[in-house]
Formats: C-alpha cells, structure tokens, sequence
C-alpha cells in the first residue's frame, strides 16, 4: 500500500531532541517513525470516532430505496424548493 506524505515541520525542545535521538538510536529506525508513531497515538486517543458524529449518525435512518439519488449533487434543490 503506497502512502502519500506530506512533510511537516515542528519546533521541539532539547530535552525532546535527546530523547527523539536516543529512542531512533535504541530502535534502529528513523526519528520519523517514531514522531509518525506518537502523533497516531495521540490522535487515537484524542480524536472523536466517526460514531460519535451526530452527522454520521443520521446516514442510513431512512431507508428509501424508492427516494432520488441525486440527493447529495442536488440537495438545495430538496431541502429549499417548494
């Protein structure tokens, strides 16, 4: 699976730095893997999951397979016409 980087740059203090340097040096792998690692973990336990999202919530509560299929394209056109 290819992923699509973006690069990023950030201020860290010394003591980070040292610790950012040890922890690649223990390891064997890049600085980035491991700040790519803590930045996951942190978003993990952070971030909201998709399931808490009200908006989310609502996809699928009307189940008409009967209703149009351009809702999404034409939504102005539904929710404002009369």
């Amino acid at each position: 699976m290819l992923i699509h980087m973006i690069r990023k740059q950030v201020y860290i203090d010394e003591e980070q730095e040292r610790g950012l340097k040890r922890m690649s040096a223990l390891s064997g792998e890049p600085e980035a893997v491991h700040v790519r690692a803590a930045l996951r973990a942190f978003l993990d336990a952070n971030l909201p999951s998709p399931a808490d999202d009200p908006l989310e919530r609502i996809v699928g509560l009307v189940p008409d397979v009967e209703g149009p299929d351009d809702v999404a394209a034409n939504h102005d056109r539904y929710l404002y016409s009369t």
